[in-house]
């Protein structure tokens, strides 16, 4: 009879302990994936900021040039460069609907379609996602709305520096996080196609909300590697007066976008 009680109180015993542990298990899954539905959501939402200027240095390639920043969410971006930072050379506007470029040392100028844009098939180009990229905000190319990316994005794993990844399934996106609420870059490969952008020297631009000011990318295909850096300065976030689409003049002439981009060497 001893040996009979003795046997059901270490079933009890283990059977409880079993089952402590399982609990236990279930609340720190469910506590990982509140954490990383969190993450997902955070970098998802838009900054607390509507509106950016700023100064721009870039080098191309180790072509340097000056140009000028200026995005307003869900409406306008355009991207300037000028020659010894007095005259402007050429820009690029990136609007909902279309993209228009301009040569303006030889009056040229080119509207076009994110579909026209070089490797907008392997990046799923569109409004949305060039936003997303200069906002340091994560993505998910065709998905109808926040809730719609959120549902796709997924929090893959961590490393042993805490970085915190995410996989965007459509386009092969991973984005990489802080664990908490910063992108630091991301990268895409695949099919002899290679993608990547570092974002750099986060500094607080409006309160505690932090933007980095530098940008490296780095494309890379079967044919060409292309390598870009942007250094940013003097970011303001107060509204401003400029308009989302600038006027072309009429001395301008339209031409393709190929035409244009051979004529400007790109």
């Amino acid at each position: 009879m001893r040996a009979i009680r003795y046997i059901l109180t270490v079933l009890t015993a283990a059977l409880l302990l079993s089952g402590c542990r399982s609990s236990s298990t279930a609340r720190r899954q469910k506590i990982e994936q509140e954490d990383n539905e969190l993450l997902v959501q955070t970098l998802l939402e838009a900054p607390k900021v509507s509106e950016m200027t700023a100064s721009l240095s870039l080098n191309l390639q180790g072509t340097k040039v000056s140009g000028q920043l200026r995005m307003r969410r869900g409406r306008s971006i355009q991207i300037s460069a000028s020659m010894l930072g007095l005259v402007e050379v050429a820009r690029i506007e990136f609007l909902p609907d279309m993209v228009v470029i301009m040569d303006r040392m030889h009056n040229l100028y080119s509207v076009c379609h994110y579909a026209e844009i070089p490797y907008r098939n392997e990046l799923g180009l569109d409004f949305e996602t060039v936003q997303a990229l200069l906002w340091n905000r994560i993505f998910c190319p065709g998905s109808r709305n926040e809730a719609d990316a959120s549902a796709r994005l997924q929090v893959r794993k961590s490393d042993e520096k805490g970085v915190m990844l995410i996989e965007e399934p459509g386009y092969g996106y991973l984005f990489r996080t802080n664990g908490k609420d910063r992108l630091d870059g991301l990268s895409k490969s695949g099919n002899g196609f290679r993608f990547n952008l570092e974002y750099t020297d986060f500094t607080a631009i409006a309160g505690d909300w932090k933007y980095p000011l530098g940008l490296n990318i780095d494309v890379k295909t079967s044919s060409a590697n292309v390598g870009a850096s942007i250094k940013m300065s003097s970011v303001q976030t107060d509204k401003k007066t400029w308009p989302d689409r600038t006027q072309v003049s009429r001395r301008m002439k339209q031409v393709s976008l190929e035409d244009l981009l051979d004529n400007l060497n790109l």
